[in-house]
């Protein structure tokens, strides 16, 4: 097996192990702004409009440079 083949492997098997502790770490991560989000008293209203999707941040931003511009 030629180097570049070994360094091709062990990326491979890297980017599977990075897949793998990434998940775990999100699984930590939401868990703990669960965790600050009732420690805090926060309701899902008080994040309307923050959590929308690009898409729907996109469409409200064209809208309102729309309205700005004339």
């Amino acid at each position: 097996m030629s180097r570049v083949e070994e360094i091709n492997a062990q990326i491979a098997k890297l980017e599977e192990e990075r897949k793998s502790a990434m998940l775990v770490e999100r699984d930590n991560v939401l868990a703990q702004i669960k965790k600050d989000i009732k420690l805090y008293g926060f309701k899902t209203s008080d994040f309307k409009g923050v959590l929308a999707t690009r898409a729907k941040r996109k469409a409200v931003t064209k809208v309102l440079t729309k309205k700005v511009t004339k």
